[in-house]
């Protein structure tokens, strides 16, 4: 009798877990378009719009696939719980297993095995494919941007560069009408420089993105010392480098806590605290590091909030778990990125600011089942 109820007890969790990933991934394919669609009007506005080559659009798309994932997968998890508890609400499954004496806590199991299982999978592609990504998407970006010089600039528009700010009017075959360029000579003055045409042309070093050669350009130089002082130049034509950046090899040697892994990140935080290294430059790191946890474990997080609320009798079918699910998953992000943003502003404690949503779904979550789970 024991085996018997020991097969279909395993046959029961087989089919919940089943029936939650099916969920889930009905949910991830959902978020993982919208995320995906907004990744491509994105690259639209930058890159479409500036005819660069389809191959390298594709690859840009391709590295941009692991950020969709990371975000799209803790969001599916909760929905997809919710709507699939829903479903079992609905279809008094869930009331027919308590009838049969299945304890809440059996139930909950294989939930949370769905959710530890998207965690993984959510951390492997935040640690290990999207820094690799990052990497290559920047790598990709800098061939085009190098190949399609006019692809950094935009008519009528505001670029700033370092210490430049270019100012466009129309932008039609190759051609600038109507350019102003402000920025730093070297001995920190004040440069403008004016022109109605300018011809957008390439450059063969490799540091500097574009070259515009202006046709009866107008410069003025401002006294440092004196604002109300300046000098004022005319010409028939002179080549002004723009956008320059770092030389190729440091731009990709140079990665950002952001594309960097845990294990990476860790040694730096441990490295900057023994050099007594800028404390916001610190906390930063400590944000990101954090970061690279908080999110794919909020999967986790989710899938309990999920159940919980389902065992508290607050969703009744699949249409209110999908509505539901949407709303806590804005809140969360809205949580998120406020935290994300006192760190970066205020100094706020980078760990704080990356568990505080994940703890707070936590404390609802006990709060919810209370005694019913643990009676």
């Amino acid at each position: 009798m024991s085996v018997m109820i020991g097969i279909r007890q395993k046959q029961l969790f087989l089919y919940i877990v089943k029936e939650m990933l099916l969920y889930f991934f009905v949910c991830f394919l959902f978020l993982f378009f919208i995320f995906f669609v907004n990744n491509i009007l994105l690259l639209a506005e930058d890159v479409l719009s500036k005819q660069a080559p389809f191959k390298d659009v594709a690859l840009l798309m391709l590295y941009s696939l692991p950020a969709v994932i990371a975000n799209a997968a803790p969001f599916a998890a909760l929905i997809g719980t919710l709507m699939g508890i829903g479903r079992f609400v609905s279809d008094l499954e869930f009331l027919s297993m308590n009838a049969l004496g299945i304890s809440p806590r059996f139930l909950m199991l294989p939930v949370l095995l769905v959710g530890l299982a998207v965690s993984i999978v959510s951390f492997f592609t935040n640690d290990v494919l999207l820094p690799a990504s990052a990497v290559n998407f920047r790598r990709v970006y800098w061939d085009i941007a190098t190949s399609t010089p006019a692809l950094e600039l935009s008519s009528y528009s505001i670029k700033r560069n370092r210490n430049a700010v270019v100012v466009t009017g129309l932008i039609q075959d190759g051609r600038i009408h109507n350019l102003l360029i402000v920025d730093k000579n070297a001995d920190k003055a004040f440069r403008i420089v004016g022109t109605q045409t300018a011809e957008i042309g390439k450059s063969d070093d490799p540091s500097i993105v574009m070259s515009l050669k202006m046709t009866y350009p107008h410069l003025l130089i401002l006294d440092s010392a004196d604002k109300k002082k300046y000098d004022a130049v005319s010409g028939e034509a002179v080549t002004y480098n723009v956008l320059a950046k770092s030389i190729k090899s440091s731009y990709f040697n140079t990665i950002g806590p952001s594309e960097m892994s845990s294990l990476d990140l860790y040694k730096d935080v441990k490295e900057k605290e023994v050099q007594n290294d800028d404390k916001r430059l610190l906390n930063l790191y400590r944000m990101e590091l954090h970061k690279k946890f908080s999110i794919p474990f909020g999967s986790f997080f989710f899938v309990l909030l999920a159940f919980a609320i389902s065992s508290a009798g607050k969703v009744h079918n699949q249409g209110v778990g999908f509505v539901l699910g949407l709303l806590i998953a804005v809140a969360y992000w809205a949580m998120f990125m406020g935290g994300q943003t006192l760190c970066l502003r205020l100094d706020w404690n980078g760990t704080s600011a990356m568990w505080v949503p994940n703890i707070m779904v936590f404390a609802a979550s006990i709060v919810l089942l209370g005694k019913r789970l643990f009676r």
